[in-house]
């Protein structure tokens, strides 16, 4: 037989085989998708912002078929847990309220503002200002001010004050996340309602201290412990020069507020 059609044959003998094989592999792997599937994220609100701590509404309604909670996606709320209980024929449990808040209020004396973004020159993002590694006496745990979270809120939950900082509305702010992963110094964070609907929250980030502290930003914590000692829970702890409150312990008394000299401690009022 001639060589060629030969080697011909024998190609077309090993990949006809071969296709066989990865059909009867496919049927036997084949991994049976839940029917259900495509109701469940219809139900869901789109916004793939991650806040459930799946990636996106598709991987949260495959968990939840799996026997995940029904209660765990911020923007869709109470609302929609029930939705997805009554369909789950589950429990959708208390949903847990989240929102979102920025630790920063700025100050018009602040360098970051008068001195550094007056002689910057490159793209308005915080993100790239971050980036520039520029030497100064700025507050460098301070908000940069060029509103890459207000851009990234699908919401219009941010906005930006007369300090040139950005502020979280919270009778329209879902939760989402979204803004917590933009802001490149990690002054968003997304907290829990704890057992008060106003509690206690440091509005500052910053290490410097005494002097520096003050020259940097009129409104920075100064780590001076007064609001931990007054603070009949426990909940306020001073770190790293900068004081925490832990909303769970907060009695929302408002005592450390009240300690504070510089006013760097807010009430922090929950919308449902």
């Amino acid at each position: 037989m001639n060589p060629i059609i030969l080697t011909v044959a024998l190609v077309a003998v090993i990949g006809l085989v071969g296709s066989i094989i990865l059909v009867i592999a496919s049927r036997a792997f084949a991994v049976q998708e839940d029917e259900r599937l495509p109701e469940v994220v219809a139900i869901l609100p789109g916004a793939n912002c991650g806040s459930c701590g799946y990636p996106g509404c598709e991987g949260y309604a495959k968990a939840m078929l799996d026997g995940a909670p029904v209660n765990a996606c911020g923007p869709g709320g109470a609302a929609v847990a029930a939705k997805l209980g009554a369909y789950l024929g589950v429990d959708a449990g208390e949903t847990v309220v989240k929102r979102a808040i920025v630790a920063c209020r700025g100050a018009k004396d602040r360098k970051l503002l008068t001195v550094d973004r007056a002689n910057y020159e490159g793209a308005r993002s915080c993100r790239v200002f971050a980036q520039m590694g520029h030497l100064s006496d700025a507050c460098t745990n301070g908000c940069i001010g060029f509103g890459d979270c207000v851009e990234a809120c699908p919401y219009n939950a941010i906005s930006l004050n007369e300090n040139d900082v950005a502020v979280v509305d919270p009778a329209i702010c879902v939760g989402c996340g979204l803004c917590t992963t933009i802001c490149p110094r990690h002054l968003i964070s997304l907290q829990e309602k704890g057992h008060q609907d106003r509690v206690s929250f440091v509005l500052c980030r910053s290490t410097l201290v005494g002097k520096k502290a003050k020259e940097a930003c009129a409104n920075t914590c100064l780590g001076c412990k007064k609001c931990e000692k007054v603070c009949p829970t426990g909940a306020v702890k001073v770190d790293n020069n900068v004081a925490h409150v832990d909303v769970s312990e907060c009695v929302g008394c408002g005592a450390c507020r009240e300690a504070c000299p510089v006013g760097a401690i807010d009430p922090m009022a929950w919308v449902s």
